[in-house]
């Protein structure tokens, strides 16, 4: 008979020290400010009318797959928030955030639901229902949006800073939304309820981000794989506005 052996996984010696946190969150301050170097000229371009019809219709076909996508995922920030035990569920901090941010991104805290109002916009656009579903995003976006989920599922003090705080919090310090409204409902004769909603929406969650990721990071291997995946993050996202940033060197990129 053969004898079966395991061999013994413990491990001596002493373990890695954690930063304190407000050292650690400086320095995915500094992460961010290193990586995330590029401006996003389309946004620019659609605030002062300049962007052709074009390519904010493909813009917006760009949206309309994050969306889908993103949303589709918070049930898992959700599920693995770590006070899901509390007496009461009001009582949670982080699994409360959470379910109320998939409640509003699905339509049930009075807004309409964020995917809809994406495939509202293209409709405005004059985008079929077809051309959507048939469109195929560019290859920085998949990256952005897959390594964003991958971290989502991966833990939830990763999923928080993928989504939350390298996502959420990073798109709202920009005034993206803003900047958006205002220019199609200048410019191009349109009030598009999806960044009406997020001028406001992604500001607060950004801020929620911060706060809640101050709580999960307390130990080396917490800031070890948070660090790690607000650089991956940051890296897919950098690429993927220096992308689009490319669509204004194409023939017929402004109006005229």
């Amino acid at each position: 008979m053969t004898e079966r052996r395991f061999t013994d996984v413990r491990r001596g010696g002493p373990a890695a020290e954690a930063l304190p946190v407000e050292e650690f969150m400086a320095g995915l301050e500094a992460l961010q400010a290193e990586i995330a170097t590029e401006k996003n000229l389309v946004w620019e371009a659609v605030a002062d009318g300049s962007l052709s019809e074009e390519l904010l219709r493909r813009l917006c076909k760009e949206y309309w797959f994050l969306g889908v996508w993103y949303t589709s995922e918070f049930g898992t920030l959700a599920s693995l928030a770590p006070d899901t035990d509390a007496l009461c569920l009001d009582r949670s901090e982080h699994f409360h955030h959470w379910l109320q941010n998939l409640a509003d991104e699905t339509g049930f805290t009075g807004d309409r639901n964020h995917v809809d109002m994406k495939v509202e916009w293209a409709r405005q656009l004059g985008i079929t229902d077809e051309e959507l579903l048939a469109y195929r995003p560019m290859p920085e976006t998949v990256g952005a949006v897959f390594t964003t989920l991958y971290y989502m599922r991966r833990s939830y003090e990763e999923g928080l800073a993928a989504f939350g705080w390298a996502g959420e919090r990073f798109a709202a310090s920009t005034n993206y939304a803003r900047m958006m409204y205002e220019g199609m409902r200048d410019h191009y004769g349109i009030e598009v309820e999806n960044f009406k909603v997020h001028a406001y929406a992604e500001e607060d969650h950004g801020r929620a981000a911060d706060y809640l990721l101050r709580q999960v990071v307390h130990t080396a291997d917490q800031q070890r794989r948070v660090r790690r995946a607000v650089e991956h993050v940051l890296l897919c996202r950098n690429a993927r506005t220096a992308a689009l940033n490319r669509w204004l060197d194409e023939p017929g990129a402004r109006r005229r």
